[in-house]
Parts: C-alpha cells; sequence; structure tokens
C-alpha cells in the first residue's frame, strides 16, 4: 500500500515530523495489513490525547514508532519464534535505528511494545510505556474511552474500526494456539478478551449505529 503524505497532525494531536517518524510511517504501509494500520494509527492518537490529559511530558517520536510497530508480530505468526510483542520489539528496533533512530530511543520503543501485553506497567517503565498500554486498552477493549471522547470521533472518522475486533481476536487466537506460554494467553483467557470487546463502548456504538 502507498504512504499518503505523513499527517502533521490528526485530530489536533501532534505527529512528528522528523525522517525516522516518516520512514516508520511509509513502513507501516508497506508491512501492516488495514485492520492493524489503522488501530496502530488510532492507538498513537489514544496515547497522545491521554498524555495531554494527564499533563505528560512525552517523546512524541518515540510513541509514534512504538505505536505504528506494536503489533506487526502478530502478521508473521507461523515464523515467530518469540511471543509476537516480543518478536515485533525486536524488528522495531532495528529498524528504527536503520531509519536513524538513536539507540536510547529505539531501545525505549522496543520496551513500549514488550510491555503493552504486560499487566501493571507503570511511570517507572518510561511515559511512552504506560501511554501505548493504555491507548491499546482503549483501542482494543474501550478501557478509559472517555479520556478520548473529544478527539475521538475525528480519529475513528479519518481510521476507522471496520473489522477489527474480528481479525484481532482471530489473531490472538492464532498465536495462543502455537504458544501457550505468551501474554496473548493470559488476554484470552484470564483476561476474557472476547467477552470483554463484545460488551466494550465500541461493540455498544456499532450495535446502536
Amino acid at each position: 500500500m502507498d504512504a499518503p503524505d505523513l499527517p502533521e497532525s490528526i485530530a489536533g494531536l501532534p505527529v512528528p515530523q522528523d525522517d525516522v517518524s516518516a520512514a516508520s510511517w511509509r513502513w507501516a504501509h508497506r508491512a501492516l495489513p488495514r485492520y492493524l494500520l489503522t488501530h496502530s494509527v488510532r492507538s498513537y492518537c489514544w496515547g497522545a490525547a491521554i498524555g495531554a490529559w494527564e499533563g505528560w511530558t512525552f517523546d512524541t517520536r518515540i510513541l509514534w514508532s512504538a505505536a505504528l510497530f506494536h503489533d506487526v508480530g502478530l502478521t508473521s505468526l507461523t515464523r515467530n519464534t518469540m511471543c509476537f510483542e516480543v518478536e515485533g520489539a525486536e524488528l522495531a528496533r532495528r529498524t528504527l535505528e536503520r531509519f536513524g533512530m538513536d539507540a536510547v530511543s529505539a531501545d525505549r520503543a522496543a520496551i513500549a511494545i514488550i510491555l503493552h501485553m504486560q499487566p501493571g506497567v507503570t511511570l517507572d517503565d518510561g511515559v511512552e510505556s504506560v501511554l501505548l498500554d493504555r491507548a491499546t486498552a482503549v483501542d482494543v477493549r474501550g478501557v478509559e474511552i472517555e479520556l478520548v471522547d473529544r478527539v475521538r470521533p475525528t480519529v475513528t472518522r479519518k481510521y476507522p474500526r471496520g473489522t477489527f475486533d474480528r481479525h484481532f481476536v482471530a489473531a490472538i487466537s492464532r498465536e495462543v494456539a502455537r504458544r501457550r506460554d505468551c501474554q496473548s494467553s493470559r488476554l484470552l483467557g484470564e483476561g476474557d478478551l472476547i467477552d470483554a470487546m463484545a460488551r466494550s463502548p465500541w461493540a455498544t456504538e456499532r450495535a446502536t449505529a
């Protein structure tokens, strides 16, 4: 998929304009299926909106890159030798450094990617890690959705959910079938992913639309 020009902002949320962020944008359009591309962009937007709501200072380059790369491991499940988030983090670290990101920032992005599947992420893990964790919870299960109400209509109009729920559950289920020791298993089982998504505000909106 050819990438459109890197947006300067989405729903008033600034998008970083450096060369690495632009390269990550182009990479995401080549590497991700539509359902993950739009999920990844929405996740950045929710994270940036929550960061603004909290009044936190964060590196938009790191959050942007981590959001775009965070689920790429779901596209290679049959080839993965590690849990998908770890595979994605390693790919992100290598690719971001190749794009020109400094090693410390690339490491912070990789850590955020790994931790977005872990319980109990705190600011000690890095503000971008917390924002990606909370942002993906918004987009997958509707947790804290009220914090993004101001930007939600514009973001979802530009990057609609479409069939995200169905494709995402199928991908997580495929990893669980191959690897029972990954966080996907906790999410699908203890986290009651399917029921949580069915009860989420996203599902309610869809049913009443």
